[in-house]
């Protein structure tokens, strides 16, 4: 059954990608997402990269653009996922704004010994990123723990949104592992629902699972920023994993995407839509079965629910 949808799978995207366009955001077309209908194997057959052969990733234009928007599901995650695309904002002089969605707690010793508060120390390594960025600081505060999102945090998100006017939105790949990471895409999705958020294209970034890239940015000369900008979030570099040293690598291998070379190159890669055609993607996939979508997380899936009544 497995090598059976692989086939069909692949039969449908090799037609589709004949369709891709040769500019604006859609580097390539995909017409038939909502055939795709398991999530978890989805990733997985986008994971092992069968298509690459047939995927033409496209340079984004990262100095054309005048503002961004970078969705963070937890206070690290933009810049694991595209904090060289950021420095080069930054140094275009773009307008820059970090939303970050979850509050930052975590449990565990390691704060306990320090005597401060998850919450707290996160909060101060964002701010400090944010100063490196000249970046614009704001906070959802949903609960990391007992994430339950509400009406007042999608109006929020929708009238940040509404005031930036960014022309990109930065949020994680809409295949990403995390629940709250999908959880992002989806109050997005009932941001847009609640009034409506103008004009833009949301680039997906890379955190947890290999992507679909249908476009790249050589982040070779922001590479060191990228580094320094993931090591001032040291709670979880010395309590959990060396992101930094994890995505560096990441951003290493990506580097394939900018051609032969025998220069040390580093990339970041995003899935690049139109804003429609993301939000649409979002409800093909993440409505068709919550407890799939959201990993069976109880509140999670109960507080979207009851969201996509309101709006």
């Amino acid at each position: 059954m497995l090598r059976s949808y692989v086939k069909q799978l692949r039969t449908d995207l090799s037609r589709l990608f004949a369709a891709r366009a040769a500019a604006g955001p859609y580097r390539f077309l995909i017409r038939n997402w909502q055939a795709v209908s398991d999530l978890e194997l989805a990733a997985d057959v986008l994971s092992i990269e069968i298509f690459r052969n047939r995927l033409e990733p496209a340079r984004l234009p990262v100095e054309k653009f005048r503002s961004f928007l970078v969705l963070a599901p937890h206070q690290d995650d933009g810049v694991i996922g595209a904090g060289g695309t950021l420095a080069l904002a930054r140094r275009a002089k773009a307008e820059i704004d970090i939303i970050y969605v979850t509050d930052g707690e975590q449990r565990g010793s390691t704060f306990q010994k320090i005597g401060r508060s998850s919450i707290e120390i996160r909060k101060a390594e964002s701010k400090t990123v944010c100063r490196r960025l000249g970046a614009g600081f704001h906070e959802l505060n949903i609960s990391n723990l007992l994430p339950e999102p509400a009406k007042k945090d999608v109006e929020k998100l929708r009238d940040l949104i509404a005031e930036k006017k960014p022309e990109v939105v930065l949020t994680p790949w809409l295949l990403d592992s995390p629940p709250k990471h999908r959880m992002v895409n989806h109050l997005l999705r009932l941001a847009e629902k609640c009034g409506g958020l103008g004009d833009f294209e949301v680039w997906g970034y890379q955190v947890h699972n290999s992507l679909l890239p249908n476009g790249f940015v050589d982040i070779t000369e922001t590479a060191d920023e990228k580094r320094e900008l993931i090591e001032i979030y040291e709670s979880q570099n010395k309590s959990f994993y060396r992101y930094d040293h994890q995505a560096m690598g990441i951003a290493a291998w990506n580097s394939r995407y900018l051609g032969r070379s025998s220069e040390q190159k580093f990339a970041e890669i995003f899935f690049a839509l139109p804003k429609a055609e993301f939000l649409r993607l979002v409800g093909r996939f993440y409505l068709k079965d919550m407890n799939q979508t959201y990993l069976g997380e109880k509140g999670l899936i109960e507080s979207l629910n009851h969201l996509e009544t309101q709006f």
